[in-house]
């Protein structure tokens, strides 16, 4: 870990309005990686973890150094990322005047940001003699996060109850799926999740390994050596979806590839929402250059425009 990774920011955010025009009855904070759009910005806090990249940190807002970061790891440089400090979390409890907060969390087996998150909501909790925030694992992590997210952002932007609020993210937790493959073994293998030997046999004989990720549960479900093959495989899985869809397709450098991918998947299942976006770097870190995937989340009655 870098020194300079041992402190994250929250997001600036702005004063969100309920669509009858009072405050919303909560807010929701997560982590940098979840692929959150700027129009929830006033509801939702997204902490940005820094992630240290030569002699500098990457700009998460910026495409261009987002474009810098993935070619230089692709030129062999190492990045270094910190796990999420309870301050952070805690300044963005604070700051936030809702009188209830929803915090979003990746699973505590895969980062820090679940345990700290829990301490700062415990230490709220003492300063101010109530307790505010509820923390929520989520199972899964960047797009799957992400729509997780924006369906309990969007209740709470009606004025639900916060009751209603967490029960929409619970649901969604148990509905949403996400697919990707990766382009080289390397990166994971380098964060330990995967064994180093299996990774080098696997970049060797230029297979892309395709996974899925649901209910806190990854698995393997194709192996592809082309891009045909990968979008083919994905174009499957999607398939296979129940009911009318929200599909967040995202990628690491590889626009092109996610472009094609989202026109495959509008014909394979039935899309309400589709967006593309581009993995932030404390996820792109870990899985490298060129990966390419979705989250799909079945949408419910009220949520089809």
């Amino acid at each position: 870990m870098h020194p300079s990774d041992s402190v994250a920011t929250p997001r600036p955010r702005r004063e969100a309005t309920s669509d009858n025009g009072a405050a919303p009855t909560c807010e929701l904070v997560t982590g940098s990686g979840a692929l959150v759009p700027r129009n929830l910005d006033g509801i939702v806090t997204t902490i940005d973890l820094p992630v240290h990249l030569g002699d500098r940190d990457v700009d998460v807002r910026s495409p261009e150094d987002l474009h810098s970061f993935y070619a230089r790891l692709r030129a062999g440089d190492l990045a270094e990322t910190s796990t999420s400090p309870p301050g952070s979390f805690l300044e963005a409890f604070r700051r936030s005047h809702a009188e209830r907060i929803l915090c979003l969390t990746i699973p505590a087996r895969w980062s820090g940001m679940d345990d700290s998150a829990r301490l700062a909501a415990r230490m709220l909790a003492e300063e101010e003699g109530r307790e505010r925030v509820t923390v929520i694992d989520t199972g899964t992590a960047a797009a799957g996060l992400g729509l997780i997210t924006r369906a309990a952002a969007l209740r709470a932007l009606r004025g639900a109850p916060f009751a209603e609020v967490v029960a929409r993210a619970q649901a969604a937790i148990r509905d949403v799926r996400m697919f990707g493959a990766l382009e080289s073994l390397e990166f994971v293998a380098r964060s330990g999740r995967i064994n180093s030997l299996l990774a080098g046999i696997s970049d060797s004989l230029r297979v892309r390994p395709v996974f899925r990720l649901s209910n806190g549960q990854a698995g393997r479900v194709a192996l592809a050596r082309t891009e045909s093959g990968v979008l083919s495989a994905l174009e499957k899985t999607a398939r296979e979806l129940p009911g009318k869809v929200e599909l967040l397709v995202f990628h690491s450098d590889a626009a092109e590839l996610a472009e094609r991918l989202e026109v495959r998947l509008r014909q394979a299942c039935d899309v309400v929402r589709a967006e593309v976006g581009q993995l932030d770097p404390i996820i792109g870190t870990h899985a490298g250059p060129g990966m390419v995937g979705y989250a799909a989340l079945p949408l419910t009655e009220d949520e089809i425009e």
